[in-house]
């Protein structure tokens, strides 16, 4: 399947994606097809493959899913992903692998998993199961949590079942039901709400107390990703200027940034074009102004960066959302 040809996951709708309308032997193809960073095989080569998704995602990046999976096995490999997923499972299990061996399976009940999609890991599952999933940017969770989130060497750290976790699992599977029948703008006041209770959770699990250099690392970082949310608007903000209003060396912002598998660049592409998104619901404004107020001089690859992160152009997406 092209890239023209594949659903739009970035929308603030709630879109449903299948395999049944697919030829049963090209349903494996086409739903691996809708997740180029991860490796899928069959685990079993019984009947038709079938899987189902319920997406939709927020102006600030972060995403809900209803994810319904025939028997398949996952690896996570690309190393350049650039966020995090809490899931629920909410029938069936599948296992995950990760770490020094490390083997857990997941199935309902419990609290939140925190899996690491950085991170080497592979999902396998012997039967049909369903999970709600939360995807947070990275930056996002590591400001939350005050540091990497998932100690050594694993992908995967298993939250406590609190009256939040609890409150958040409701939030999911009401999502699930009521989501497809929400317009644009009932959706986008969902997902506010989801990225609300999903990061406050996560700030009542916050990393082990750091040492002085940790301390002033995470800062650091805090104060670098405060300072590109203040000035996306600003073509000119650069690497040097950042680290030169943190109080350090350009290659130790990289470094910031590296450990958390993030890049300067990337983050603030990020930033800048999900307030673009967020914008463009406002159709008092020109395509040209919020490139403008995006930190794009160039209107042309203001259009161009839009559609490589989200699949379509602005003006596709305003359409989608108004």
């Amino acid at each position: 399947m092209d890239q023209q040809s594949r659903p739009h996951w970035h929308g603030t709708r709630f879109m449903r994606v299948t395999t049944e309308a697919e030829r049963a032997g090209e349903r494996f193809d086409f739903w691996h097809s809708l997740f180029p960073h991860i490796e899928m095989r069959r685990t079993t080569g019984e009947g038709g493959y079938r899987a189902a998704a319920l997406a939709c995602a927020g102006d600030d990046g972060i995403a809900f899913t209803d994810l319904v999976c025939a028997p398949t096995a996952s690896r996570f490999f690309d190393g350049r992903v650039d966020h995090m997923q809490l899931c629920a499972v909410v029938e069936g299990q599948f296992g995950v692998a990760h770490g020094k061996d490390e083997r857990v399976w997941l199935g309902p009940g419990g609290g939140l998993q925190l899996l690491d999609c950085h991170r080497a890991a592979q999902t396998h599952s012997e039967a049909r199961y369903r999970a709600y999933h939360i995807t947070l940017p990275r930056a996002a969770v590591y400001r939350a949590m005050g540091g990497d989130p998932i100690a050594g060497t694993g992908a995967l750290r298993a939250l406590p079942d609190t009256p939040l976790a609890r409150l958040l699992k409701d939030q999911l599977g009401a999502l699930a039901r009521h989501g497809p029948g929400m317009d644009a703008a009932a959706a986008a006041a969902a997902m506010t709400l989801l990225s609300g209770l999903a990061l406050t959770y996560l700030q009542g699990f916050g990393t082990a107390a750091p040492n002085a250099g940790k301390r002033l690392g995470e800062a650091q970082f805090a104060s670098a990703c405060r300072l590109i949310d203040a000035r996306r608007d600003d073509a000119g903000l650069t690497a040097e200027a950042i680290a030169r209003a943190i109080g350090c060396s350009r290659a130790s912002l990289y470094r910031l940034f590296d450990q958390r598998g993030l890049s300067v660049a990337e983050h603030m592409r990020a930033v800048r074009l999900n307030h673009g998104r967020a914008l463009l619901r406002d159709p008092r404004l020109g395509i040209g102004d919020i490139a403008l107020r995006c930190g794009y001089d160039d209107l042309s690859a203001f259009g161009k960066a839009f559609r490589r992160r989200f699949g379509m152009t602005p003006r596709d997406w305003r359409m989608m959302v108004s």
